[in-house]
């Protein structure tokens, strides 16, 4: 289970559904694809949150990178 994204060929995401250990809490989320949710869903979205109508320009692996929660 896992997305892949022509525009970062190198990288493949899994579903955060198909990781089985325990993850650190992020300091902030980023909530995207937002111009396609269902008009009943209401996102929690959190002080310091980003939004995105579709995909952001950063890429999943530069914005763990940035967070400092890249794991090598």
């Amino acid at each position: 289970m896992w997305l892949y994204d022509p525009t970062w060929p190198e990288l493949v995401h899994p579903f955060a559904s198909a990781i089985d250990i325990d993850l650190p809490k992020p300091p902030s989320r980023v909530h995207l694809m937002l111009k396609y949710k269902a008009n009943w869903v209401e996102p929690d979205i959190g002080k310091g949150d980003k939004t995105f109508d579709v995909y952001p320009e950063e890429s999943i692996a530069d914005w763990h990178k940035r967070t400092g929660m890249w794991v090598e």
